[in-house]
């Protein structure tokens, strides 16, 4: 996967529905958000937790950093500023960990710490 790439995925799982998920997360993903949603575990029950929860309209990613863990691993930081249709803004520190095999990449971590 390249760089743009692997943005390019981040700002899907924020905006777009189910698919992203269902397509980028491996099948024993971990995820880490504020209270009350809290860890996630599993594929099938991140995308469960999705359902009802309108996703983001805006989002605007800086800080970008990435790192790359020889061939197989990426991982991503980066400060994220986001809106929903009704609430207010949201900020958070975020990380997220790629792993490939081949052309083959999953999304098996992702955390949100939230900024004030």
């Amino acid at each position: 996967m390249d760089d743009t790439d692997a943005w390019r995925n981040e700002r899907r799982l924020w905006l777009e529905g189910s698919d992203p998920y269902r397509e980028l997360l491996d099948e024993d993903c971990i995820m880490a958000f504020p209270a009350p949603v809290g860890l996630l575990r599993g594929r099938s029950v991140i995308i469960r937790s999705l359902q009802g929860i309108p996703r983001w309209e805006h989002l605007t990613i800086s800080e970008k950093v990435m790192s790359r863990i020889g061939e197989n691993f990426i991982v991503l930081g980066y400060l994220a500023e986001a809106r929903r249709a009704e609430g207010g803004p949201y900020a958070a520190c975020c990380t997220s960990t790629y792993h490939g095999v081949g052309a083959d990449w999953k999304l098996i971590q992702h955390q949100h710490t939230p900024v004030d």
